[in-house]
């Protein structure tokens, strides 16, 4: 399983954050990990993703596919 499909948590107090579930034992014990997806980032940076509205301001607009690449 990656870590896009893992069960996500949200954690407060002294370890505040949003963790992926890397492992879950036998005990019912969880390994976990920050969750360093694009979308975690930009909601920790209180940011996200441009409109293609706003990419078009920035960058001019999208131009047809080449054929290259």
């Amino acid at each position: 399983m990656s870590l896009d499909e893992a069960p996500h948590v949200t954690l407060s107090g002294d370890r505040t954050g949003d963790y992926v579930v890397v492992e879950e034992r036998d005990d019912g014990a969880l390994v976990l990990a920050p969750d360093v997806s694009a979308a975690a980032i930009l909601r920790r940076q209180g940011m996200s993703s441009a409109t293609l509205e706003e990419f078009e301001a920035e960058y001019g607009p999208l131009q047809p596919p080449d054929g290259e690449g």
